[in-house]
């Protein structure tokens, strides 16, 4: 498949001699005219006309011969303008022995490709002609190819940022699914607080970091009073409800370096940083207070006529020396504050 466009190739011949112009074009087309057009003009303006119709036609000019010597614009002046217009058609000037000074200018005004003195030589016009024929052809093919190479790599660059944008939204979205799901590990499905595991890691943490700066750590055990009853009373869909509006009163109470989570069923665990016991103890006090105010739906179908919880309050160093121990001193704090009547604070110790 050939890599020129459509059109056959056209070989112009200018003279104001109607014999020569005659000659030109039976030798040439008796050679080329199966693969060209042969046109002829006997003047500059003539040969500029039809140069202008087979560009407006956008028929490819492959070859000019011009005559030196012609009225009105010489044969110089014509392929400068044939040159200026279109760079890639091949230019021969034919011209006698007294016009190499004719020569010299065309080769460097207008980019004369070859010359041939009258009178000519035929195997030598033809020779000439083919030569320039396979120039302006590799011209062609050259143009179209650094054509096609260019829309390729614009094509290619396309592709390329489309890729890249995919690439960044994946990316991005990948980024946002793991952090949903480093998220959802640690979090429990119902209240949106930390889960168990997440509870004992981060209590790890903040007992070491207490114990390396000497501050006091304090942890809050709390359980809902008569929640079994008020499930088996209201159903399970209810029971849900108090235990994400108790998460919601623990979380707005919360200093921002404390944290809350859901140590399992109704029980809740508040870690509370730098805070000595006794500080603890009237937070502790604060919270309960907040609960049993809440205006809970169904309320009535508990003793007491409200929603309460009970909460054991044990600090670090002061009632355990170590994260485990700790847990273990705030929840017997919590079951004496359970066992001494519920809706209270027990502290541990």
């Amino acid at each position: 498949m050939s890599l020129l466009p459509e059109g056959r190739e056209h070989i112009l011949c200018v003279d104001d001699e109607e014999g020569i112009l005659n000659a030109l074009r039976q030798q040439l087309g008796a050679r080329f005219g199966e693969e060209c057009e042969i046109e002829v003009a006997q003047s500059a303006g003539d040969a500029l006309e039809l140069m202008d119709e087979l560009e407006k036609d956008g028929e490819p000019l492959a070859v000019v011969i011009a005559d030196q010597i012609m009225p009105g614009m010489k044969g110089v002046e014509l392929l400068e303008e044939v040159h200026r217009r279109s760079p890639g058609t091949t230019k021969i000037l034919l011209t006698g022995q007294a016009g190499l000074d004719a020569v010299v200018a065309a080769i460097n005004r207008a980019g004369l490709n070859h010359y041939i003195p009258k009178p000519w030589d035929e195997p030598d016009l033809r020779l000439a002609v083919e030569n320039l024929l396979r120039q302006f052809r590799l011209h062609r093919e050259n143009k179209q190819l650094v054509s096609d190479l260019n829309a390729r790599n614009r094509e290619l660059h396309f592709m390329n940022q489309v890729l890249e944008q995919k690439v960044d939204e994946r990316t991005r979205e990948l980024a946002e699914a793991n952090a949903r799901l480093a998220q959802m590990a640690v979090t429990d499905g119902l209240t949106g607080l930390y889960n168990h595991r997440h509870f004992h890691e981060r209590l790890a943490l903040e007992v070491e970091r207490s114990g390396r700066n000497g501050l006091p750590l304090a942890l809050f055990m709390i359980d809902v009073d008569h929640f079994k009853r008020y499930n088996d009373c209201n159903g399970h869909p209810a029971g849900d409800d108090v235990l994400r509006q108790v998460a919601k009163l623990l979380v707005e109470g919360r200093r921002a370096n404390d944290f809350c989570a859901r140590y399992g069923g109704e029980e809740f665990a508040v870690v509370l940083v730098d805070t000595p016991k006794l500080t603890a103890a009237h937070v502790a006090e604060k919270l309960r207070q907040r609960i049993a105010d809440f205006p809970f739906p169904r309320f009535d179908t508990v003793p007491g006529g409200r929603i309460t919880v009970s909460i054991g309050v044990a600090a670090f160093p002061d009632d355990a020396g170590d994260a485990e121990a700790l847990v273990r001193s705030a929840d017997a704090a919590l079951y004496r504050a359970k066992s001494g009547g519920r809706d209270c604070v027990a502290l541990a110790g």
